[in-house]
Order: C-alpha cells, then sequence, then structure tokens
C-alpha cells in the first residue's frame, strides 16, 4: 500500500492524476446512465444503448489510463507504439460492452458475472496499454502487485455493476460510477507501483512510437469526446428521466383512478393469472369477508363453495382454449363459511407482451345475486301465498292438492279436501269495517293452521273461503273428527280491538276415491257440500253426496238462466193494487218483479230473489225493478203512488241515496209518488247508517215504508228514532184474525198506534171480505191482496187506472 502511495505521490504529477480521476469519473457515471436505458427500452434497441455505454466507459478507461501516464514521470524519454495503444482502447471497450450485455440479459448472477468480465477488461487494458509503453530501459513486474490490481479491479468492476443495475436511480448511478471509477484507478496506480524499469541505453524506440505529445493530443481528443458523451448522455438521461418520472406520475394517477373506479363498482373485481388472485377492489374482499392481502395469492378455488368447483374449472378450461368471455353463476365461500350466489363474468387481458395463454391475466367481475335471488324468492313466495293471511293462496293449494292425491294413488291412501266457509264474515266487514275483517282472517288463518297437522295444507282460496287437505286418511272418522274440531275452534269468540266477535264455519267434505279422481272433481264436491251445510244452518258440516250435485247443478244452472233473464230483459214488472180502505179507490201500486222461464214457466219469487241476494245479482235486478217502476208511474195520473221493495243487499250500497234520486231524475218522475219499502233486518244489520241514507231520501220527498211491521223484536224502538210514513201489518196477522183474537189484538193496536204517530197504516194479505170488513171497522188506512187485486201486468194495471170501477165492483161482488 505504501507502494502505491509513494507511485501516485513521488513518481507522477498530481494535477494529471486529479484530471485522470474526473474524467473516469464521469466517463463511468455516462456509462451506468446508458445502461439503465437498457432495460427500459424494446429488445431490439437494447443492443445501441449497450454498444453506447461500453464506448463511453471503455473509452473512459483508455483516457483514463493514459493521462496517468502521461502524469507518470520516469526521469527518462519515453514513447507509445500507435498499433498496441490503438488495440488497447478496442480491449477496453469490448471488455466493457460484452459485460454490460451479459449483466442485462438475467438475473443478478448474470449481473454479477458481467461486472467481473468489465473489471477484467480494465486490467486488460491496463496491461496492454503498458505493453505500448516504450522506454530506453527493462520493464518487469512484482507478481503481488500485479495479482492485487487484477483483484482490485475485478472486485470492483463486479461490485459497481450489480449495485448500478439493482439501483438505476440518480443516486444509485452516481454511487456505482464512483465505485467503478475507484476500481479503475486503484487497478492503475496499483499496476504502476508493480512495475519496474531499469534503465538500458541498448534498448531503442520503435519506428512507428508515438511521442508522448501526439500521445496528449490523442488523449486530448477522446477525453473530449468523452466529456461530449458524457454531456449529451447526461442531458439525453435528464430529458428520460424527466419522460419517465412524468409517464410513471402519469401511470400512478392512472392507477389511482384505475383504483378508485375499481373500488368504487358495487360489483366485485379481482385479477388472477392460471387461477393465483393477483389483485381484487374493495368490493371483491367485502363480498368474500377477506382483506386484499389475505386475497392476493390465493387460488381462486378456495374463495369459491365446493359445490361450484366443477362447473367453474370447466368454464375456465373453455375460457383458456377459445379466449371467449366467462358467464356463470355460482356461490362464494364468505370468511364466516357462509355462501354468497355470484354471478360472474371473465374476460381476459391483452398487455400485448407475448406469453404463454396460461400466463395470461383474467379479470372476473362478480355481481352479488344475493338480492335478486331474495326478491325472485318473495316473487314467488307472494305467486303461491295470500298477502293478507300468510297462507297458501288457490295456485300453491291446487299445486299440492295434485301432488297429495298423487301420494295418495301410489299408496292407494285415503285424501281429504274441506272447503270452509266463515259465517256471518260479511256483516263483521260492512259493520266494523275491513280492517276488523282483515284481522279477523288472520286471526282464523292462525286458528286453522294449529288444528291441522304439519302434513295438511290449510288455504285461503278467497275471501271468507278457506281449504284443508288432510292427507294420509288413516280412520274413516277422520275428516268428521278434524271438521268438528274447526267448527268449535270458530265458534269461540275472536279478540279484535278489545271486543269479542263471534262468527262460526260452514264446512263440505270431500274424500279421495270415493267422491272424485281429480283435484277439480275433490273441489267440486267439496263445494257441493258446502253449499249443503249452509242450508242446513250454518256452524255445522256435510260429507258429499251424490244428490248434493244434482241439487247444486240444478241451482246453478237456474242462476245462469236469471243472468240471462236479466241481460237479455226476459223479466217483467207486474203492479199489484193499493187501495183506500174507506172508499176502496185505487191509490197506488207495489211493483213485484215476475219471471216466466220459458221452459220452466212461471219462477216463484220466493225461489229467484233468495238466489239472486246470494249470487250478487240482486243489485242489478233492484235498480232494473226500480227504473222499470218509475218508468211506468210515470204514466198514471199525478196522485197514483208506486211502490218499490228495497233488499238489504241494495243498503249496503252507499251510494243508494244518489242512485234512487237518479232514477228519478231520469224517468222524471216526482219523489213523492215513489215509495220504497224495507224490511226491519235492513235496520237491523247498520242502523245508522240505514237511517241516514233514509234521511236523505225523505229530504228528497221520497216516502219510506216499513214492511212487514210487528214481525220483528225492535220495531217500536226504529218508529222513535225515524218518522216513516207508513207502516204495512204482515200477512200472517191479516190471516188469523177472523179465528185468532190474538191478532185481531195485534192488527187493532198497530192500528191504533199508527193514528196516534200519524203515520199511514197499510194491512197487506187481504183475500177475504170478512178481512176486509173488520179492517174498516177498525178504520185501517189501505189495504191490499188478492181480494182487492192480484198483481197486474202493466198494461192491465193502466186500464184499471182508467176504469176503477171495474176493480170496486170486483170488491162488492166478493163480498
Amino acid at each position: 500500500m505504501l507502494r502505491v502511495l509513494t507511485c501516485i505521490t513521488q513518481e507522477h504529477d498530481l494535477r494529471l492524476v486529479i484530471l485522470a480521476g474526473l474524467i473516469c469519473l464521469f466517463a463511468c457515471y455516462t456509462g451506468f446512465s446508458l445502461i439503465a436505458r437498457v432495460r427500459s427500452t424494446v429488445a431490439k434497441h437494447q443492443i445501441y444503448w449497450i454498444a453506447a455505454a461500453a464506448f463511453a466507459t471503455g473509452g473512459g478507461v483508455w483516457a483514463t489510463h493514459f493521462i496517468a501516464m502521461l502524469a507518470f514521470q520516469p526521469n527518462l524519454p519515453s514513447g507509445y507504439d500507435i498499433d498496441i495503444t490503438l488495440f488497447s482502447i478496442a480491449v477496453a471497450v469490448a471488455f466493457s460492452g460484452l459485460g454490460f450485455w451479459i449483466a442485462n440479459h438475467g438475473g443478478r448472477r448474470h449481473g454479477l458475472i458481467g461486472g467481473a468480465i468489465a473489471g477484467a477488461g480494465i486490467s486488460a487494458m491496463h496491461y496492454t496499454g503498458m505493453a505500448a509503453f516504450e522506454i530506453p530501459g527493462q520493464l518487469t513486474y512484482s507478481t503481488g502487485m500485479v495479482v492485487a490490481s487484477l483483484v482490485i479491479g475485478i472486485a470492483l468492476g463486479t461490485v459497481a455493476l450489480d449495485y448500478g443495475l439493482r439501483h438505476p436511480g440518480v443516486k444509485g448511478r452516481w454511487i456505482a460510477a464512483a465505485t467503478f471509477a475507484l476500481g479503475i484507478c486503484g487497478m492503475h496506480f496499483t499496476g504502476m507501483a508493480a512495475a519496474v524499469i531499469t534503465p538500458d541505453p541498448t534498448v531503442a524506440f520503435t519506428n512507428d512510437a508515438i511521442a508522448a505529445g501526439w500521445l496528449a493530443v490523442a488523449i486530448t481528443a477522446v477525453t473530449i469526446l468523452v466529456l461530449a458523451l458524457t454531456l449529451a448522455g447526461a442531458i439525453f438521461d435528464q430529458h428520460l428521466v424527466t419522460r419517465h418520472e412524468a409517464e410513471q406520475e402519469r401511470l400512478r394517477q392512472s392507477e389511482s383512478r384505475f383504483r378508485q373506479l375499481a373500488d368504487a363498482t358495487f360489483e366485485g373485481v379481482l385479477i388472477h393469472r392460471d387461477g393465483t388472485i393477483v389483485d381484487a377492489n374493495e368490493a371483491m374482499c367485502a363480498l368474500t369477508g377477506r382483506s386484499l392481502a389475505e386475497m392476493v395469492g390465493r387460488r381462486v378455488l378456495e374463495i369459491v363453495a365446493e359445490a361450484s368447483h366443477a362447473a367453474l374449472r370447466a368454464k375456465f378450461a373453455v375460457a383458456r382454449e377459445s379466449g371467449s368471455d366467462t358467464r356463470l353463476e355460482i356461490e362464494l365461500r364468505h370468511k364466516d363459511g357462509s355462501t354468497i350466489p355470484v354471478e360472474i363474468l371473465g374476460r381476459a387481458i391483452h398487455t400485448g407482451a407475448s406469453i404463454r395463454p396460461e400466463d395470461s391475466l383474467r379479470v372476473v367481475a362478480m355481481r352479488d345475486l344475493r338480492e335478486r335471488k331474495e326478491a325472485e324468492e318473495r316473487i314467488r313466495y307472494m305467486a303461491n301465498h295470500d298477502g293478507l293471511t300468510d297462507l297458501p293462496n288457490r295456485n300453491l293449494f291446487q299445486d299440492r292438492l295434485s301432488q297429495a292425491l298423487a301420494r295418495s294413488k301410489r299408496g292407494a291412501s285415503t285424501c281429504g279436501v274441506l272447503c270452509l266457509d266463515l259465517d256471518r264474515f260479511k256483516n263483521v266487514n260492512d259493520l266494523n269495517g275491513h280492517a276488523t275483517g282483515d284481522e279477523l282472517l288472520r286471526q282464523v288463518a292462525l286458528r286453522l293452521t294449529a288444528s291441522v297437522r304439519a302434513d295438511d295444507t290449510v288455504a285461503r282460496l278467497s275471501g271468507d273461503e278457506f281449504a284443508i287437505i288432510q292427507v294420509g286418511v288413516a280412520h274413516p272418522d277422520g275428516p268428521a273428527i278434524l271438521a268438528d274440531r274447526l267448527v268449535k275452534a270458530m265458534a269461540a269468540p275472536f279478540e279484535i280491538d278489545g271486543q269479542q266477535t263471534v262468527i262460526g264455519t260452514s264446512i263440505g267434505i270431500a274424500l279421495y276415491p270415493g267422491d272424485g279422481d281429480s283435484g277439480e272433481e275433490l273441489m267440486r264436491a267439496a263445494d257441493t257440500a258446502l253449499y249443503r251445510a249452509k242450508a242446513a244452518g250454518r256452524g255445522t258440516y256435510r260429507f258429499f253426496e251424490a244428490e248434493m250435485d244434482v241439487r247444486l247443478q240444478e241451482r246453478r244452472r237456474l242462476e245462469r238462466d236469471l243472468r240471462q233473464a236479466l241481460a237479455s230483459h226476459q223479466l217483467d214488472v207486474h203492479f199489484q193494487p193499493l187501495v183506500g180502505c174507506d172508499n176502496e179507490q185505487v191509490i197506488g201500486f207495489e211493483a213485484l218483479v215476475r219471471w216466466n222461464h220459458a221452459e220452466r214457466g212461471f219462477v216463484s219469487p220466493a225461489e229467484f230473489i233468495p238466489l239472486a241476494e246470494e249470487c250478487g245479482l240482486i243489485m242489478p235486478l233492484g235498480n232494473w225493478v226500480l227504473r222499470a217502476a218509475c218508468r211506468e208511474a210515470v204514466t198514471w195520473p199525478a196522485e197514483t203512488i208506486v211502490a218499490v221493495n228495497i233488499s238489504p243487499a241494495q243498503f249496503r250500497h252507499a251510494d243508494l241515496a244518489k242512485e234512487v234520486l237518479g232514477v228519478l231524475a231520469e224517468t222524471g218522475l216526482e219523489p213523492r209518488r215513489l215509495e220504497l219499502e224495507i224490511t226491519e233486518g235492513v235496520l237491523i244489520e247498520d242502523t245508522d247508517r240505514v237511517l241516514e241514507t233514509l234521511t236523505l231520501l225523505k229530504q228528497a220527498g221520497v216516502r219510506i215504508s216499513l214492511d212487514d211491521f210487528g214481525t220483528g223484536y225492535s220495531s217500536l224502538s226504529y218508529l222513535q228514532r225515524f218518522p216513516f210514513d207508513k207502516i204495512k201489518i204482515d200477512r200472517s196477522f191479516i190471516w188469523e184474525m177472523e179465528k185468532n183474537p190474538d191478532s185481531m189484538s195485534i192488527v187493532r193496536a198497530v192500528i191504533a198506534l199508527g193514528r196516534s204517530l200519524r203515520i199511514t197504516v197499510t194491512a197487506e194479505g187481504v183475500e177475504t171480505p170478512t178481512q176486509l170488513a173488520l179492517l174498516q171497522s177498525e178504520q185501517c188506512d189501505q189495504v191490499q191482496g188478492f181480494l182487492i187485486g192480484k198483481p197486474l201486468p202493466r198494461a192491465e194495471a193502466s186500464a184499471l187506472l182508467a176504469n176503477p170501477e171495474a176493480l170496486l165492483g170486483k170488491s162488492r161482488a166478493a163480498q
């Protein structure tokens, strides 16, 4: 070490030594700057950057060597062989280029090998350059120092190139360049210290030896070229660095925007390479319950439910072969072990690199299907269940009935179908409102469900109609026991809003295989039995019998014919005379509907009026009778009235007053000439609302009559609450008053009551002269009945008004 230091300080010009060191440093920095560009460019352009780096580095090493040689002062004349001198620069450039090329085409091991070759090139160039040195003397070397110089050059060259490749930044390049320059200088001056010059006058210069002055010119030229390359490389490198940094910044911004966009999506997104996850967005992490760190590096199948593995593998295989998009519904496996239904769509990412298909990236978007599945399930549930009671509806009931019959056929077992209809439910709904009716239906559903087995099905078909499927009936009395239990359950009071509500139920029962072979046949049979149970007084149950079906079919045919008769105007209105009791003069008529069936002949109103009330035809029928009666009454004399019966069903209609007044306006009949007859049953159902409607009609001038007076238990209270225009004594009292003193007393009391309240009294059902005489003796106001006149077609009624003496003569003749 002391020998090297002595060589530098005593045998060299320090100014040129410092210059040589600076040139070496800048040349090395230029070389490493150019090397840094190699890995950031495409393959076909890399050779140019390696060549430029080799020339800058090799030229710098050569310039450093010969400037240092110019600084050497052996106190003897010296020169340089021009051929060897030129060859030495070629050695420096070649070794540097080979080392750089190897280092840039492999991993770190290749970097170390390339660094060692470049370091060896330093030594090769030095000793080649020393071979070009000519001096009158003998040049020998110390073996130990030579070995030390080789170790310094190779070791520091290896370290410098390895560090420069792993730290391509500005700071890294300066450190690598300084290390490489130190290796060059250390190797040079250690090699110079190894040299021993022994003067020998017999040694002569070669003819082509270049003098030190000309060498200085050549070195200066090379130095200027190296410095120019250094400057150009620095400027260009700075430009590339700035551009690279700008590109990196744009890339970071782009990546940031992409990450924000990916994280902002509601769908889970992951990127995988051959089934291994390399990235995922926040939604994907939330979907699986795992962090990004837990996701990256996992196999995709690890986050997929095992049941979906086979389908996903098959899709991956197809996508890998065809490159087509992957769309599939699978189940993910959450971190907590639960499964999540998702729809996936996979697509390959094309990076432009020529890599194998199995190494390509694929992006997979996953859409959470839980809400959609839940919505679909809700829709399916709503389509098959009643929204109010949560019971199966008609669709699901029919499906389960089909399944129950199929099992019964396979197992040769009995299956029962029970149809239920709630008694008095309509009254509860009308009197207390639909909210109370809905709550009642919900409680009914709970009681029915609690009364059957888990295997049985309870369904709400519509309104207050329910049905039950009783499967696996093992005992013949099983359906009867169940029906009896249901009747008792429905008879118990219901608690609604602090009030007790009492209803009941009627049940029809049909059994497979005896009553039908299909669900439709069984339902029809059970419905027929239900109709029979309701006709029997309600609150009971009936099994289907063949005769029931015959009667029900007859009733349904009659209902069909009534609808057709009403639609095609086959009905007619007859008018029964109403006369004054004292003078027997016609006061008006009561309008009565008649039906002369084309095949059946005359159909009694006692038969088709209740049918119309049951099947919902009473409203259009009542409106038609009212309109026909008013239209006919307009043609009568101005003081003649027409009486029309109003059914309870019509009163349940909220716009009855509006409809009546509308008919009067339409036909032109004065309201005072219309008399509406109602029964006490109308008042019982909803007294307040009925009285409100009656008040509106009475204020408009319409007369109100209370029909069948005396048959109800609260008639007197009604007379007190509402000022009726007329009360009609029920015909049952008139028929009995000749032979029953009690009936005569009731008739006498009613007539007296009407007189005291200033209400007109009419006796209906007068059929004998004795009855008429008794009524006249009691000063009854009006009478009607077969004695006075039967219901007449409208033409005969008009003729009677034109000749009232005919009626008077007939009555006297009867007496």
